[in-house]
């Protein structure tokens, strides 16, 4: 090469193993398919069984399948350059390309409304009270911060083991988030702890949904540490990529998760039909003279025998529905001491 030309780093193809590298990357691609189609059938689900939910939910909820998506795009582009496009260059399988931090930024974005829509809950359960949910879009604004500095470095970086020169950003990233959403399952489950009444259907209501909210808050940390140690023990190797390319989808997951969990435990009987007894009437008594059907053996009288004849029609008045019937539910539980 031609002296006062920049040189590109070099690394022995013998040294590259691809299966911690291009293999880890490529389950990780796996994984989040997987995710991103169960992501879009809980979707569907969403907009099919909360229909009056508001309309910035479901713009929100659109919104975000829409960056999931994207990012689902992104990384499959990614791997598609190194597994297909460089098949047989394994010198560019430690060459960042630009799909791998525009991933990072379209994730966080996707992450950051998640946890909106979380802290508006928080700030819902807890009558109003604004600390939780405002410590949470702190954290969440810092973690987009630290997701874009750590994204623009790597944009201009010629190789991944370049990360070591900032990958302070990438722990600090990393720690605070597995906090946070600690924090949001912690705080989520102790308000819904507040709401037992002590009837036993309601309580078991609250309970299958603390139960929704520990499990998909745990499974967001335990991925986002498990992204942090992978780097940790060995920053040469992409198991890292592997924890990071599914922490987007989970989150996803777990919202739509809750709120579709919500809609089939607090309204699942809509879709059961169940007969209508909207039309009742009674037709006028028939008296009968027979002695033989109006004898009575105990008394020795004999009496009138009355026949009543009940018409009941399968037609539901439009103004009863089991809204109205779960309204009155509830009025009554709201009477009890």
């Amino acid at each position: 090469m031609a002296d006062g030309l920049p040189q590109t780093p070099q690394l022995s193809p013998g040294a590259i193993k691809l299966d911690d590298t291009l293999g880890a990357a490529f389950i990780g691609h796996f994984v989040t398919t997987l995710l991103y189609g169960i992501t879009t059938l809980q979707a569907f689900m969403y907009y099919k069984r909360n229909g009056k939910d508001s309309s910035i939910l479901k713009l929100a909820v659109l919104v975000i399948w829409i960056v999931d998506s994207l990012h689902a795009g992104l990384i499959t582009g990614a791997i598609y350059w190194y597994c297909i496009t460089n098949f047989t260059n394994l010198l560019a399988v430690q060459k960042p390309i630009w799909p791998i931090p525009t991933m990072i930024i379209v994730s966080n974005i996707s992450n950051s409304i998640v946890r909106g829509i979380f802290g508006y809950r928080l700030w819902k359960l807890s009558n109003h009270n604004w600390v939780m949910p405002a410590i949470i879009a702190f954290f969440s604004v810092f973690i987009v911060v630290d997701a874009t500095y750590f994204s623009v470095k790597l944009y201009s970086i010629p190789l991944y083991s370049d990360i070591s020169a900032f990958s302070w950003s990438l722990y600090l990233g990393l720690s605070v988030e597995a906090t946070v959403d600690l924090i949001v399952a912690i705080t989520q489950c102790l308000l819904l702890k507040g709401f037992e009444t002590g009837i036993r259907r309601t309580d078991m209501v609250i309970r299958v949904l603390i139960t929704y909210t520990i499990n998909t808050g745990i499974l967001t940390s335990l991925c986002a540490f498990g992204a942090l140690v992978a780097y940790a023990a060995d920053p040469t190797k992409f198991i890292y990529f592997a924890f990071y390319f599914a922490l987007s989808k989970l989150y996803v997951n777990s919202l739509l998760a809750t709120l579709n969990a919500r809609g089939s435990l607090l309204g699942g009987r809509r879709s059961r039909p169940r007969p209508a007894l909207s039309k009742i009437s009674f037709r006028a008594p028939i008296v009968s003279t027979d002695p033989s059907s109006s004898y009575d053996p105990e008394s020795g009288v004999a009496r009138d025998n009355i026949e009543f004849t009940t018409v009941i029609s399968g037609d539901t008045p439009s103004g009863l529905n089991d809204d109205i019937v779960e309204s009155i539910k509830d009025k009554r539980n709201e009477s009890f001491p």
